[in-house]
């Protein structure tokens, strides 16, 4: 061996040894990151927002622990929607990979706040369009629900827990873009 082609092995040693080490690195820093979390994106009165998950808790099942991040109400997104106008969910393949609903609350024509909640979709539904009940039904909120976990409930019984949720506030037209409708429609 020549000393020229001693100098050459060392040379692609010490290399392979940075390659090595800046491997190692890039593995301990991306661990050490969390994965980035989905969005949902809501659609209505020709209009769409993305919304960043309103709540987000982390579950340690060996110490029975919940520990939840919530947003705060001036985060929230918020669309206009008319009465009796669906509102289209489109969630990503982290969330429609797993168990997942709707829950909606809507003002009717007496003004009577109710609520109510689609089926569960297991099945890797990506979208839902939510249609209000009746052509006066009035949209005002509708939370993507999902990371559902088993909590005691009352007298020994079991409930159902939330751990993650993505929310859109709903708001009627003023009134004077309402009227404006009624005598252009």
């Amino acid at each position: 061996m020549t000393h020229s082609s001693r100098i050459r092995t060392h040379g692609t040693a010490g290399h392979r040894l940075r390659v090595l080490l800046a491997a190692v690195v890039g593995c301990v820093l991306l661990t050490a990151c969390d994965a980035p979390r989905p969005d949902v994106t809501f659609y209505g009165n020709r209009t769409a927002v993305e919304t960043r998950p309103t709540r987000w808790c982390t579950v340690d099942a060996a110490a029975e622990n919940v520990s939840c991040e919530d947003a705060t109400a001036d985060t929230v997104e918020r669309l206009t929607i008319p009465p009796g106008k669906p509102v289209q969910i489109n969630v990503p393949d982290a969330i429609g990979s797993v168990p997942w609903a709707v829950y909606f609350r809507y003002l009717d024509k007496d003004g009577t706040l109710a609520d109510g909640r689609s089926e569960i979709f297991t099945d890797g539904k990506l979208a839902y369009t939510l249609k209000p009940f009746t052509e006066t039904d009035q949209l005002t909120y509708v939370e993507v629900q999902s990371g559902f976990i088993l909590m005691g409930g009352e007298q020994n019984g079991v409930d159902f827990a939330v751990t993650k949720s993505w929310l859109l506030l709903v708001d009627p037209p003023a009134a004077d873009a309402a009227d404006e409708n009624t005598e252009t429609g």
